[in-house]
């Protein structure tokens, strides 16, 4: 790979991360390297919700 080949490679991965964490609120970013350059970006999101503490850990009203 020549040098300008390998500064365009590094420029699209940089801005695959950087646009992965533009669109992340919680979550993974996960870099796959082989043979010392990026082949992958991986972007895992998590959903949160928001949880009131009513009855047991499972989340079953208590009985009264």
């Amino acid at each position: 790979m020549s040098g300008d080949d390998r500064q365009k490679h590094q420029g699209h991965v940089v801005d695959e991360v950087l646009r992965g964490l533009k669109r992340i609120e919680y979550g993974e970013i996960i870099i796959t390297i082989h043979d010392s350059r990026v082949v992958q970006v991986e972007k895992r999101e998590k959903t949160r919700f928001s949880v009131r503490k009513h009855g047991d850990c499972t989340g079953r009203a208590q009985k009264e």
